[in-house]
């Protein structure tokens, strides 16, 4: 909103000048009959355009137009600058296109907050982005968030550590949070900051170390990240395990295979279901292509057989094709 400050400051002091001149005019020059004269030599005098019938005659009005060519001409010069410069540099645009950016962002509702557009910010955008989530990026670097703008990427550029900045976020109508920032206390601060404004956020965050992740687990964090010990294991399985890292990797980027988790609602078709009744009389591996690899239950990850039964609460890892996942979503067995 910078360019439109400085434009309307520009615009707001020449108007000043106009009105000034022409009650000067009016007051002191003995000639001037009508508040349109006293306007019209105004214009005359800022634009340097030379006096026709109508001239300065008293002396204070001879003074008095002097100051005004002065003020006015230099006033009139910074007016046209900052218009050709805004224009031929796109400021104006570009801060028009902010003031629709954060239009768009007040009317979302159940949205994720991306706080930090860095690498790791930028990752997990594209990746809402490919769920066809609606997201916005909290980013301080003005520099970042130029680029993530080219991305057509939504960002409110300020502190997310700062009530006011989460606010413009949405904070409180968001279903989600995840921080990225690099120092854990900052981590810390807007988790807080954040469970304050809406205690049902669900926050996920990076830590550098175990203790920074149980203060963050104790404020109400949903999931805490560990990145150099996540990094540190896909490293060594790369190597000792690569096909299962390949894979993994390609269920996860391309899209053509996916894993999904499901949560078992109350009263759902699966919901005390043995794994194999779920698979041939629901049909979610004959009919829709699909295959249950993990039941998670509470903190426990179960590893399935075809006699484990499947209960309310609990969330169902499956795999399958992109479209056959849309497709068991539309059964409703969940």
């Amino acid at each position: 909103m910078e360019p439109i400050r400085h434009a309307l400051i520009a615009v707001s002091l020449l108007l000043v000048v106009i009105v000034i001149g022409s009650v000067g005019f009016w007051y002191l020059e003995e000639g001037i009959t009508s508040y349109l004269d006293a306007l019209y030599l105004t214009i005359c005098t800022i634009t340097t355009v030379g006096y026709g019938d109508i001239t300065p005659h008293t002396s204070h009005g001879k003074i008095f137009a002097t100051v005004l060519i002065i003020l006015g001409v230099g006033i009139t010069l910074y007016v046209l600058i900052e218009i050709m410069e805004s224009v031929l540099e796109g400021r104006l645009s570009k801060a028009f296109g902010i003031a629709k950016e954060r239009r768009s962002v007040a009317k979302m509702k159940n949205h994720k907050i991306i706080c930090g557009g860095g690498r790791t910010g930028s990752v997990t955008a594209e990746e809402f982005r490919k769920e066809g989530l609606d997201f916005v990026i909290i980013e301080h670097d003005s520099a970042i968030a130029i680029e993530l703008r080219k991305k057509n990427l939504p960002v409110v550029e300020g502190d997310a550590t700062m009530d006011e900045t989460l606010i413009e976020a949405g904070v409180e109508r968001a279903s989600g949070l995840v921080s990225t920032l690099p120092s854990d206390s900052d981590n810390l601060f807007l988790c807080i900051a954040a469970k304050e404004l809406n205690k049902n956020l669900e926050i996920v965050t990076r830590a550098s170390s175990e203790e920074a992740a149980k203060r963050l687990y104790s404020v109400g964090v949903k999931k805490v990240v560990l990145m150099e010990k996540i990094g540190g294991r896909r490293l060594a399985r790369s190597l000792t395990k690569p096909a299962i890292v390949d894979f993994l990797e390609f269920a996860t980027k391309t899209g053509e295979t996916s894993l999904e988790s499901l949560t078992v609602e109350h009263g759902s078709k699966i919901a005390n279901k043995r794994v194999r009744d779920a698979c041939s009389i629901l049909g979610i591996k004959e009919k829709v292509g699909t295959t249950i690899v993990a039941i998670i239950r509470g903190e426990e990850v179960i590893n399935i057989g075809p006699d484990d039964e499947i209960r309310e609460g609990d969330t169902v890892v499956v795999i399958g094709k992109r479209e056959s996942l849309d497709k068991l979503g539309e059964l409703e067995l969940f």
